[in-house]
């Protein structure tokens, strides 16, 4: 089950693995985009981090001060996706106090659904929707949440980039990981362990 108490675990977990990751995330973000996601993402959850002390009564009311907190932090592109995906994740959250496994598959897709329409993106354009929405389509509660989530991430390192600021560096976008997928798969591997 996760909890009030196991979300707020799993962003301070997500949040020490993107501190130690900032570097990987920004020299990636550097090869096919601008080369600040690592920086944004470092800002954005040690804003989250500064909000885990208050007391919520739900895991929606979490979710969506989470999501609030990463729209205003979090500068780039990452910021309304991510912020999207905790805002809309809050609404299947609702007012529960606990989630079984099932309500928070259905929170994430609610959240991978957000990330697709606020990018307006598809499988297979090399970005954080091709972790999110291939992970949720066949997660189980007897996965290896890590070991699927690391290969997806590296399955974007052959896609060609068709969306984002990525699309402008054509064919040569294939070679490298897509940031976006690898922030993803910290923020997931994160919450599914709370899960467990």
């Amino acid at each position: 089950m996760l909890t009030i108490d196991g979300l707020k675990e799993a962003l301070r977990n997500a949040q020490s693995e993107i501190e130690a990751n900032k570097d990987t995330l920004t020299d990636l973000d550097r090869a096919i985009g601008d080369g600040d996601h690592g920086i944004n993402m470092s800002r954005g959850f040690e804003a989250v981090a500064s909000v885990l002390d208050d007391d919520y009564d739900s895991l929606g009311a979490l979710s969506k001060k989470v999501g609030m907190t990463l729209m205003a932090k979090v500068g780039g592109a990452a910021g309304p996706l991510y912020g999207s995906a905790f805002v809309k994740a809050a609404t299947a959250f609702g007012e529960a106090k606990e989630a079984d496994f099932t309500l928070v598959k259905s929170a994430l897709e609610e959240g991978a659904a957000a990330i697709k329409a606020r990018g307006k993106s598809e499988v297979g354009q090399k970005t954080m929707v091709d972790v999110w929405e291939p992970f949720l389509n066949e997660l189980n509660d007897a996965d290896d949440y890590a070991a699927k989530l690391d290969q997806l991430v590296q399955d974007t390192e052959d896609m060609k980039a068709t969306k984002g600021r990525a699309s402008y560096f054509g064919d040569n976008s294939r070679g490298t990981i897509d940031p976006g997928a690898m922030s993803s798969a910290i923020v997931l591997k994160a919450i599914m362990k709370e899960v467990g």
